[in-house]
């Protein structure tokens, strides 16, 4: 006798007559659960293939183990790193699609692979940003894609991803990628190369680049290629579309414990980060591991932006810009679209809880009705469950300096008037110019007035046509009017003249016209002796509004003047700045925003 059935007997042999039909419902429902409880109780075992050595780029994922947080989701799983000393780099997208593991961590390369056929399914970046920056040392002054035309630029292989963000930003500047005189460089000798001045600059990852540099007494500037493309995600967790198929709820359960692990790593940093370096070697040519961890974990909060961002946070309407930037430097012959290659949690199953209750509610069904049929005693049973609703996604904002005296207009979303505006724009540009709008689609809302924005942004187009049309117009000729966020925090405002700390929507408009000379550039926002007057008056209308303006200039290259809006807030205080010098007061960022070579 099976052990349900010899459990029945006993439950209904112990009965009297006026229990019978209770403890018959229950032998039913007993019956009936048993199968789905015995499914319960065995562990899926998994495994997770890393895409780098056990450091806290992955600390979320071993938080998931060591707290439980995978048992309790009935989940075996076995965290496979990759990149130890002496061991040859494991793919982890092989790995998956070989089936030697479930689930794997990639870069937003992933996209290039699913374009190519491979079976993929993005569950969660982990990361929102990819932390790609091009570095560069103090000395030189390569502050944009525009000014390493005349740099020697360490570069990976043309697949690594890092290569592929910097050409996006390149083709995003209008630029081409062919006049960069590239030098073959490994990630990992980013700092060692700019040290040794093999290179003038350098793409590199945030995770590294800084961190080495510092060991060797090197101090680097950079700038990020998302500001003049698209933002690429960072991490990004995924399995075989199949498997998601075959078996979805265990595919929940892993996503779901792990952005619990992610949770617990980055509210106890200091934990994890220990576990991490008692547990396992440090990665390759780290002598401090405890402080290259706590360094680490310091990225990670900046790249997840976690808790202001919702872990996992994936946009579709991204990861399909990110393909189509893709696909315009040729790393995809076709877009296939997110939707055939990005995970829906919406589209979640029922989770174990949920199933798990309809299986009992479905078994006291059917045990009534066979209790009715049975002793002709009919009964009815109600029963309802409240699930707590999730928590929404938090969105906060630092409040960005505004002088206490400013009249704060109401916010602004400057995509929506540019778009507006871009009829009137195209026609004060002369052909053969190509005029086109790159506009940010996340673009924060600012503080600004409307109207004379629209007047700002149509003098300045007017004044950068000009100085295309005194060049002699070429078939090549381009006039780019973008938009972008930009933050300043206090370790990297002082490289920008006239910021302030604080959260900014930039409105750039850029030409690759002759350029400014050193005399013109000097005098750019001095309204009796500039060439450009549409930006000398822009100067004191930004710092008006609590901004500031910044010009980039390089002869034979173009000039790109930004305009820096303070991000709109809704009840945090405003502080005002420090009193500015002259010079701050135009704007004017030579050492860090010029883009003359040295």
């Amino acid at each position: 006798m099976s052990g349900v059935a010899a459990l029945a007997a006993r439950w209904v042999g112990g009965a009297g007559n006026g229990r019978v039909l209770a403890r018959l419902v229950g032998v039913v429902a007993l019956a009936t659960l048993a199968p789905a409880l015995a499914a319960r109780s065995e562990a899926a075992a998994l495994a997770l293939q890393l895409s780098g050595p056990a450091q806290f780029e992955f600390a979320g994922y071993y938080a998931a183990l060591w707290k439980g947080y995978y048992n309790e989701a009935g989940l075996d799983v076995e965290i496979r790193p990759s990149g130890a000393p002496g061991a040859a780099a494991v793919d982890p997208v092989h790995e998956v699609t070989d089936g030697h593991a479930q689930f794997g961590v990639g870069t937003a390369g992933l996209v290039v692979q699913a374009g190519q056929g491979m079976p993929l399914l993005l569950l969660a970046p982990i990361f929102q940003s990819s932390g790609a920056a091009v570095y560069y040392r103090t000395d030189g002054d390569f502050a944009s894609p525009g000014a390493l035309v005349k740099a020697r630029v360490g570069r990976p292989s043309a697949t690594d991803i890092l290569d592929l963000e910097l050409t996006t930003a390149l083709r995003g500047d209008g630029i081409d990628p062919t006049e960069i005189r590239s030098v073959p460089l490994d990630p990992g000798q980013v700092a060692t190369a700019l040290a040794d001045r093999r290179v003038d600059a350098a793409i590199g990852s945030a995770w590294t680049v800084p961190w080495r540099a510092r060991a060797r007494n090197l101090t680097l500037k950079s700038f990020n290629p998302a500001d003049y493309r698209v933002e690429f995600y960072g991490d990004t967790l995924f399995t075989l579309a199949r498997f998601a198929r075959v078996d979805p709820e265990v595919v929940q359960r892993f996503r779901a414990a792990t952005l619990k692990g992610w949770a617990y790593a980055l509210d106890n940093p200091d934990e994890i980060a220990s576990r991490l370096v008692s547990g396992f070697p440090p990665p390759p040519g780290i002598t401090d591991a405890g402080g290259f961890a706590r360094y680490q974990a310091d990225i990670a909060r900046r790249l997840t932006r976690y808790p202001e961002v919702q872990l996992g946070h994936s946009d579709p309407e991204r990861w399909n810009r990110i393909e189509t930037a893709l696909a315009g430097v040729g790393a995809l012959v076709r877009t296939t679209g997110p939707d055939s290659f990005v995970y829906d949690p919406a589209a979640e199953p029922l989770g174990t809880r949920w199933r798990d209750i309809i299986v009992v509610v479905a078994a006291a069904l059917a045990a009534i009705a066979v209790a009715g049929l049975l002793l002709w005693r009919p009964r009815r049973r109600t029963a309802s469950t409240t699930a707590a609703e999730p928590p929404s996604l938090q969105a906060a904002a630092a409040a960005a300096p505004v002088p206490p005296s400013i009249s704060v207009p109401n916010p602004v979303d400057l995509n929506a008037m540019l778009f507006a505006l871009e009829p009137s724009l195209r026609k004060r540009v002369p052909a053969p110019v190509d005029f086109r709008l790159s506009l940010l689609p996340e673009l924060w809302p600012c503080h600004a007035d409307g109207d004379a924005v629209a007047v700002l942004i149509g003098e300045l187009v007017d004044v950068a046509a000009d100085e295309l049309n005194a060049g002699g117009l070429k078939a090549s000729d381009a006039l780019i009017v973008g938009t972008r966020n930009a933050a300043f925090d206090p370790a990297s405002v002082g490289d920008f003249p006239g910021a302030h700390v604080g959260e900014f929507a930039r409105v750039t408009v850029r030409d690759n016209g002759p350029g400014l000379s050193d005399e013109a550039f000097e005098r750019i926002f001095d309204p009796d002796a500039t060439q450009r007057p549409a930006v000398a008056a822009a100067a004191p209308e930004m710092v008006r509004l609590g901004g500031f303006a910044r010009v980039e200039s390089a002869v034979g290259i173009g000039t790109a003047v930004h305009l820096y809006f303070p991000r709109s807030t809704r009840s945090e205080p405003t502080v005002a700045p420090a009193a500015p010098t002259r010079r701050q007061k135009a704007g004017v960022s030579r050492a860090a925003s010029s883009v003359r070579g040295r």
